[in-house]
């Protein structure tokens, strides 16, 4: 009896590493999809700054930041650069642009720009 405790122990514990692992590889790959096509095509006033480091190390939003490749983040700098009027905007509340790491539409039509 005391051999199914432990083994099902073992089983329980092996289930949720593995759970654990999935959970950080869907985060990787969590990354906006088009973020920089709706970037470029945003138009409004309802644009909202994040800095990534209030959000806490295990949100979902922090984690697909911390691991967007180099050229997903190109492409979304190259976004913001080309649309001119939200460029303005986020440099006149001293958004510097390099430090830009994310971005994200919102149900309303808004967006948020996560910042380091």
């Amino acid at each position: 009896m005391n051999r199914i405790a432990t083994f099902s122990v073992i089983a329980a514990l092996s289930t949720l590493s593995f759970g654990g692992i999935t959970y950080a590889t869907d985060a990787k790959m969590n990354w906006p999809s088009h973020i920089d096509q709706s970037v470029r095509a945003f138009k409004g006033d309802n644009v909202r700054i994040v800095d990534v480091d209030t959000l806490k190390e295990e949100n979902q939003t922090r984690m697909w930041i911390d691991e967007a490749s180099a050229e997903q983040r190109a492409a979304l700098l190259a976004a913001v650069e080309a649309n001119k009027p939200l460029a303005t905007k986020l440099k006149a509340q001293n958004v510097e642009m390099n430090n830009i790491a994310g971005a994200e539409e919102a149900a309303d039509g808004g967006l948020t720009i996560y910042v380091r």
